[in-house]
């Protein structure tokens, strides 16, 4: 099924709220650098935001290539497993500008949801995608919620 907006179970899975059940989660976000190569990059449930089914933002760590890559074309697929399905997201994306008072260095981007493939087997339930165990759930938790308040703004 292709749409051009985000089904309802995924929009919670990203709505920002109940972090402490979605810790586990990890999803992967897919850029092009500017040498045309795909790059993969891992995020969790506390750097993507979903604002409205149409319109996701994203938190990403300063200096890396996913960051430079978005700069460079604005391209990227999210990734996400949930509720015995994949997900590929088509998003385009632009730099927000920098928040002076940001707790955490966080270059911000708001991304305009182009389409959304759920892909599901007949046959089968897909059970899991990534799965991920904090070291110190506390303090990331914490972390997260900041940055996703941040991402509102």
């Amino acid at each position: 099924m292709l749409t051009e907006h985000l089904p309802e179970a995924l929009y919670t899975l990203l709505d920002g709220t109940e972090l402490e059940k979605k810790q586990h989660d990890a999803f992967v976000l897919q850029s092009v650098t500017k040498e045309g190569r795909p790059h993969a990059a891992m995020i969790s449930a506390g750097e993507i935001l979903a604002v409205s089914s149409t319109n996701l933002r994203l938190a990403l760590w300063k200096n890396t290539t996913t960051v430079n890559s978005l700069r460079h074309s604005g391209q990227a697929l999210f990734i996400a497993w949930h509720g015995g399905a994949a997900y590929y997201v088509t998003l385009e994306c632009e730099a927000l500008p920098p928040l002076k008072e940001a707790k955490y260095e966080r270059e911000r981007f708001s991304c305009r949801v182009i389409t959304v493939k759920e892909d599901r087997a007949k046959y089968a339930d897909l059970t899991s995608g990534p799965v991920i165990r904090l070291h110190e759930p506390d303090g990331v938790l914490k972390r997260w919620s900041e940055t996703l308040e941040e991402l509102k703004r």
